[in-house]
């Protein structure tokens, strides 16, 4: 059993961070209200409305000891701000006005007598259905009890494909808002299809939802597509879903994408790019979410980036921000974890990756942690820049045995690509963690290293870099990755004293202070995902 926890306060502020960047992002222009000018829906005001109502305020990341963030395999679910405009209940009888007292039988029928901006509530039950999501602005809710009066969780109430040769729900580039909370997408084609216009920049977002068992082996995207448009999900879970690439959520465009507080589970990808995520938006921003046992490669037998790739596809940048993640036994040939390529960049903060499998090449599994690649040309390298990350025991082949020889298990990094790290803990990466070609650079300062890189390129072992003989967790066996403490390390909200001290305590980088840690903390961060955080060990 798993024991990954992050601080209370640290997970507040990133909630808060994370809504107001995707609203700037999207262009959004909402009071925080949650019904629009006409009285009816107001898509901008559901991230915002569900996070206060449904998120309840800060919290740690593993509350159940399952190795995750505060989401649960089904959603619990808060009565929404907004009244409804449209009842539906599968299970009625009587005529059907869509009304309280007389709702529809099916999701179709209510979307399609549903005005401008309407709100559908959805009572729990199975649909299935195949729907076409209108122009309408609509926001749907599911998960209520008979009688509407309080609503379970996210798999009470099922979207089904009739037919699962089809998308469960399929929206047209004419559709400019959509929202989506508390309900089960699954067994179809894909959970979800957009097909849309960068001019239009539509906005669809998924809160409190569950996407399962969606796709299919040969075409992107299988609980999600997003085709230029932009997406928010948030507190959701993408479980089981498999495509040729990006068997979860497929993104890509000139748009933005916000992922916070969600769970991607063993969704499989049959070709060779992006497990669960599949990423090429303008800006992009994932936080506090868990990415396990994703792979890519299932049909082919390799495969890059297990569980997320980040590329560009066209002329405009690719940036996507990760910080706070948790990363484990996902597969991949090269990348289990992470793979940013193309001349994309991204960033990675506080995230922790353990444990991630590679398939062996010629005996050598490669690059089970992070991997960066790029193009031909010396100007398009990808970019990945790494800041207090805990990076460890990533030696696994495809069956999670030990690999008896290993290759870049802490960072691959090939064609102009450059990484730069710091204050981060590698730790147990097997041989030539550190791995670039000769015309990569990799640069890394105050964290637990190599003292060295193999493959040939560019390599900067900078001030305060040390590979101690034991950095002291607190549990290797349970990936409880806070560090041993005489002072005391955080355990589910309480202080326990060790009887060493980790050496990777207070020695961060000292430019950047000691943030939130708590007292007594030298005035200075310690390394990996906890430091600057209200989870810190203390100092001695």
């Amino acid at each position: 059993m798993t024991r990954l926890r992050w601080g209370w306060a640290e997970l507040g502020a990133i909630a808060a961070l994370v809504v107001t960047t995707a609203a700037a992002a999207c262009g959004d222009s909402s009071d925080g209200s949650a019904t629009g000018a006409d009285g009816g829906a107001d898509t901008d005001a559901l991230v915002g409305d569900l996070d206060a109502a449904a998120v309840d305020g800060p919290r740690p990341i593993d509350p159940g000891g399952d190795g995750g963030p505060p989401v649960t395999s089904c959603p619990s679910l808060a009565m929404p701000a907004a009244t409804a405009t449209v009842y539906v209940d599968a299970n009625a009888t009587g005529t059907e006005a869509g009304t309280l007292v007389a709702p529809w039988k099916t999701l179709a029928k209510a979307m399609a007598s549903a005005g401008s901006k309407g709100i559908l509530w959805i009572a729990a039950g199975t649909y299935k259905e195949n729907v076409d999501v209108p122009d309408k602005d609509l926001v749907v809710y599911g998960g209520f009890a008979p009688g509407f009066a309080s609503r379970t969780d996210a798999c009470a109430t099922i979207i089904e494909a009739a037919n699962a040769a089809a998308p469960v729900l399929a929206a047209s580039s004419t559709v400019k808002r959509f929202g989506l909370d508390g309900l089960t997408v699954q067994k179809g084609a894909r959970g979800l299809t957009v097909d849309g216009d960068n001019s239009v920049q539509a906005t669809f977002t998924i809160a409190n939802a569950v996407f399962a068992e969606n796709g299919k082996t040969d075409v992107e995207g299988g609980g999600a597509s997003f085709d230029r448009v932009n997406a928010r999900i948030t507190r959701s879970v993408f479980r089981d879903n498999r495509a040729a690439k990006g068997a979860a959520v497929v993104c890509v465009g000139d748009v933005s994408v916000t992922i916070e507080s969600s769970r991607f589970e063993r969704n499989i990808g049959y070709s060779d790019h992006g497990g669960a995520l599949y990423l090429s938006p303008t800006s992009g921003t994932v936080t506090r979410s868990l990415f396990r046992g994703n792979e890519i490669g299932k049909g082919v037998g390799y495969g890059w980036g297990g569980a997320v790739i980040v590329f560009k596809a066209g002329a405009a940048p690719v940036k996507t921000d990760f910080a706070y993640n948790v990363f484990t036994d996902n597969l991949a040939g090269v990348g289990g974890a992470v793979f940013v390529d193309d001349g994309a960049t991204i960033t990675m903060s506080h995230d922790i990756v353990y444990k991630n499998r590679s398939y062996l090449e010629n005996g050598v599994a490669r690059g089970g942690a992070l991997y960066a690649d790029g193009l031909s040309g010396p100007t398009t390298g990808s970019t990945l820049v790494g800041d207090h990350l805990t990076v460890a025991f990533n030696t696994l082949d495809e069956t999670g045995q030990p690999a008896a020889m290993t290759r870049g298990g802490s960072v691959f990094v090939e064609t102009y690509s450059k990484v730069t790290f710091t204050s981060s803990i590698f730790w147990k990466n097997g041989d030539e963690a550190l791995f670039g070609d000769p015309t990569t650079s990799i640069a890394v300062s105050y964290s637990v290293a190599p003292g060295a890189c193999a493959g040939g390129g560019a390599c900067t072992i900078g001030a305060g870099v040390f590979e101690p003989p034991d950095v002291a967790f607190v549990d290797e066996i349970a990936n409880d990755f806070h560090e041993k403490s005489t002072a005391g390390h955080f355990s589910m909200g309480t202080w326990i004293t060790d009887t060493v001290t980790s050496p990777a305590i207070d020695m961060a980088d000292p430019a950047t202070g000691a943030g939130s840690e708590p007292a007594p903390n030298g005035a200075r961060a310690n390394l990996g995902a906890y430091g600057r955080t209200a989870e810190a060990s203390k100092s001695p």
